[in-house]
């Protein structure tokens, strides 16, 4: 019977517990669960995969690296088609359905 009673005092302790934590996640004392990082096994899958398949890392270097810089211009063009000094703006034609030609 003392068994009983400690299974049930874990259980209510850890839900006492629990909503202790969903408290403080509201209130903003501590950091959502489940938002913070990508965990340990991630990270430790991550180093593993560089070890065994390093072609894997420079790949994702390279993603990463492409994503810093974003999209580049094929010349010195503004990239709003904006010219100040001579007054010019150029906009993109955006083609409307009554402009398509109808396919019967």
């Amino acid at each position: 019977m003392p068994l009983v009673w400690m299974v049930v005092g874990v259980v209510v302790f850890g839900v006492v517990l629990d909503r202790l934590f969903v408290l403080a996640e509201v209130r903003g004392w501590i950091a959502p669960r489940g938002k913070v990082g990508a965990g340990g096994a991630a990270g430790l899958f991550g180093e593993l995969q560089a070890l065994f398949a390093p072609s894997s890392q420079h790949t994702q270097q390279e993603i990463r690296s492409r994503e810093m810089r974003g999209e580049q211009l094929e010349s010195g063009d503004s990239p709003l088609g904006v010219d100040l000094s001579l007054g010019i703006a150029r906009l993109p034609r955006v083609e409307d359905e009554s402009d398509r030609p109808q396919s019967r």
